[in-house]
């Protein structure tokens, strides 16, 4: 069992960062930082600077030590970053500020206040690894079912110029009766294919059918043509 007192300075002090186990800093996380009372008035040309314990609401990471009177860092006391924060403290009233926004914008800091938000909350990685994985397998499934139900298109298109009959009809609306070879072709093909039906149903951007895309995939295939006598 650990310490109720292990999030105190003293008690992370004691131990280096690195020797914590992950359990041990899980612990210390879910008991916070320790902010004891503390007493700090500094006189200078006859005025008094008294510490303000507003600071803690508005800096959630700074910690202190009643016995050395200043203030630490609770993130950089359990992960490890900078001396000044970690193991003299800060005790100069008047230019606390500075030094507290100069903290802020160390890397190290930076990189303890990330690290200990996520600490102990590894299930919530491994969520998110295994949403992304699930959406690259549904993203590989979308593409491979796009690539058959264009290749069922070409083959239509293919079938048309190989006996050399045209593609467009007179009239395509569904209604028509005679909506052209190519639209009937599809038609009948869909009749037999659940894929190729249910895109048909189902598509309201891209169907493959229009005249722009078959005028595209004749484009596309009029240049594979042309490269297969190099290849020969």
């Amino acid at each position: 069992m650990f310490s109720p007192s292990s999030n105190t300075v003293a008690a992370l002090q004691s131990k280096f960062a690195t020797a914590r186990s992950f359990d041990e800093r899980v612990f210390i996380k879910n008991l916070g930082r320790d902010i004891p009372l503390l007493t700090i008035n500094q006189v200078e040309n006859r005025s008094t600077r008294r510490f303000n314990v507003n600071i803690y609401k508005q800096h959630e990471w700074i910690t202190n030590c009643p016995k050395m009177n200043a203030l630490f860092c609770f993130p950089c006391l359990l992960l490890g970053g900078d001396p000044l924060w970690t193991i003299r403290g800060v005790v100069d009233l008047k230019h606390l500020r500075e030094r507290i926004k100069s903290h802020e914008s160390n890397k190290k800091h930076l990189h303890n206040t990330t690290e200990l938000a996520l600490l102990g909350r590894s299930n919530i990685a491994v969520q998110l690894d295994s949403a992304r994985q699930l959406a690259v397998i549904k993203h590989n499934e979308q593409v491979d079912r796009n690539r058959y139900i264009l290749s069922e298109i070409i083959d239509c298109i293919k079938f048309c110029g190989l006996y050399e009959i045209g593609l467009r009809g007179h009239d395509e609306r569904e209604s028509s009766l005679n909506r052209g070879i190519f639209l009937g072709l599809v038609t009948k093909s869909a009749k037999t294919d659940d894929i190729l039906r249910s895109h048909l149903e189902k598509a309201t951007i891209f169907k493959g059918t229009s005249k722009t895309i078959q005028n595209e995939l004749l484009d596309c295939i009029f240049c594979c043509a042309k490269k297969l006598p190099l290849k020969e």
